[in-house]
């Protein structure tokens, strides 16, 4: 196992997110690893895994830009963004420098409330892929806006390509930055600009508010025979999600009901312990999912027990779209692999690589892709997703009903 070096009082809780989207102002990585802890300065010169690393170019810049460059800045401005190129130099719209203010801000949204518009968005190319750099190549895409949410309240839809934040273009920008400029303090106001399939650009004014992410969303419903159905909607991998989500299934199943629907739909991912805990609910013991480090070594990671539907008489359906990503995706492909739910909707997003957090000694972070994750089978979904055993398009409705949902009830008679 590669090792991801931390500050010795600060060990970051692991999660995983669907990559290239996340809520604006939560952004969220993934990683169920034990990490690794040093101390002590760094080397005069590095040394990497083909030998010593000459840094003599790199000083000879720096001591051209200090000398002869007009302008203000500082050495600390250098140093931060010698290190944002270093990453960003990889290609991968997963890894990312966070200075100090930014892993706060990451950090401190994963309770599960942030303050901005509230909305899931992706960065992604016309043929449907990952991106890094937003520009003419380059979407920034509204995935869906939350219920209850300003963004919803003002019209935004899923689909919309945002294009501007306050008369500002988001070329150039990356997905993270992006989002950094539409969130905000509650009360103030941004307007952002969108396109909506072949129309002109369109100015939304929204009011940031503190947005609640409810975790876990439990209904009765019934089939229809008029057999009873718990089912249950799972928002996001918060930090309090699997404690709820054990709430609700316990409801479920002290009022005998044997039928159960859990949705996935448009969860963007969370913390992969919350996916872990969640999976072994139902699936009493065995692997969840594989991790494959750089070197191709692949490690199990096994259901943890006491779950409490894990009597196959309980009947489990689980709903997913395009927007059900990495943790929702991990949970989906254990579920399907180890037969013990079927799966209606769209394929999943198609996210299957593994970031970390690691803390640096200033305060400030790196986000870090550091292995893939395979569904229990040893399938990577990476780009990919996962395919339903019965598709069903989300915006399919009939008189108002949802018929993915439908389509699950029947399943369930």
């Amino acid at each position: 196992m590669q090792q991801r070096f931390v500050d010795v009082n600060n060990k970051r809780k692991p999660l995983v997110t669907r990559a290239g989207a996340l809520l604006l102002a939560i952004m969220l990585a993934v990683g169920l690893y034990t990490l690794g802890y040093t101390n002590g300065s760094a080397a005069s010169t590095p040394t990497g895994a083909s030998g010593a690393i000459d840094l003599s170019r790199f000083n000879e810049v720096l001591n051209l830009v200090e000398q002869r460059h007009v302008g203000d800045e500082t050495e600390q401005q250098l140093v931060d963004g010698a290190i944002k190129g270093l990453v960003e130099s990889l290609n991968d719209p997963y890894s990312q420098y966070l200075t100090n203010e930014e892993m706060k801000v990451m950090i401190g949204d994963l309770s599960g409330s942030f303050e901005g518009i509230g909305a899931v968005i992706e960065s992604r190319s016309p043929s449907g892929e990952s991106c890094t750099t937003l520009g003419p190549e380059c979407y920034l895409l509204v995935v869906s806006p939350i219920d209850g949410s300003p963004a919803k309240a003002a019209g935004i839809l899923s689909g919309d390509r945002v294009v501007a934040v306050d008369g500002v273009t988001v070329d150039g920008e990356t997905l993270d930055s992006a989002a950094r400029k539409v969130r905000g303090t509650k009360g103030t106001t941004v307007i952002i600009s969108v396109v909506r399939g072949e129309d002109a650009p369109k100015d939304i004014s929204i009011v940031r508010d503190v947005i609640v992410v409810p975790a876990v969303e439990p209904k009765q419903l019934s089939t229809a025979a008029g057999d009873p159905v718990g089912y249950i909607r799972l928002a996001e991998f918060s930090e309090v999600a699997s404690e709820q989500f054990r709430t609700a299934l316990q409801t479920v199943i002290d009022a005998g009901t044997t039928r159960i629907v859990l949705d996935l739909r448009d969860n963007p991912g969370g913390y992969l312990s919350a996916a872990l805990s969640i999976a072994s609910e139902f699936i009493g013991d065995g692997v969840v999912y594989l991790e494959e480090t750089s070197d191709g070594k692949r490690t199990e990671t096994r259901a943890s027990g006491g779950g409490l539907a894990i009597d196959p008489s309980i009947k489990l359906v689980v709903l997913i779209n395009k927007g059900s990503a990495s943790a929702s995706e991990i949970l989906a492909g254990a579920l399907q692999d180890r037969g013990r739910a079927e799966l209606v909707g769209e394929t999943t997003f198609g996210k299957g690589v593994v970031q970390t957090f690691i803390d640096l000694s200033d305060g400030s972070g790196l986000k870090l892709t550091i292995a893939k994750w395979l569904t229990p089978n040893g399938t990577w979904v990476h780009k990919v997703g996962i395919t339903p055993d019965y598709p069903v398009a989300s915006d399919t409705t009939q008189g108002g009903d949802d018929l993915v949902l439908t389509k699950a009830l029947d399943l369930l008679k």
